[in-house]
């Protein structure tokens, strides 16, 4: 591959030294317009290939449990907030030892459940009320 230099061909800053045919400047910018093509063409199939740049991992390779700190960056909580609930009962968990870990399955579902709208909420309307602004007049 040839490149093409932003230095005059007579050799530099004044110097004078051996003339750049026009063929081989011809031949030297076909080159470099090739290579720019091929490359073009490459970052156009890498972006239709993936399109976040990153491939997404598989569920096999996600771990099966967690661990405090793991399961608190899921819920945006701390790893003493998880440890806290866990030891509660209030969040799925197992003790292996003296670790705590978080079935990753059972944390989905255990967010599930308690994300969707309850059955006997479902069809009810609000009153009025509920949807009145009560912020304060200013």
């Amino acid at each position: 591959m040839t490149l093409v230099s932003d230095r005059r061909p007579e050799g530099g800053l004044g110097e004078t030294g051996a003339a750049v045919s026009p063929d081989v400047q011809a031949t030297a910018r076909r080159d470099m317009l090739v290579t720019l093509h091929q490359l073009i063409d490459a970052l156009g199939q890498l972006s239709r290939a993936e399109p976040s740049g990153q491939q997404a991992p598989s569920r096999r390779d996600l771990p099966l449990l967690l661990d405090a700190v793991e399961a608190g960056k899921l819920l945006s909580l701390s790893r003493a907030k998880v440890l806290d609930m866990a030891s509660h009962g209030e969040l799925p968990s197992l003790r292996l030892g003296k670790s705590v870990r978080i079935p990753r399955d059972e944390l989905i579902a255990w967010i599930d459940e308690r994300t969707k709208e309850p059955v006997w909420l479902r069809g009810q309307k609000l009153p009025a009320w509920a949807g009145a602004d009560r912020s304060p007049e200013r």
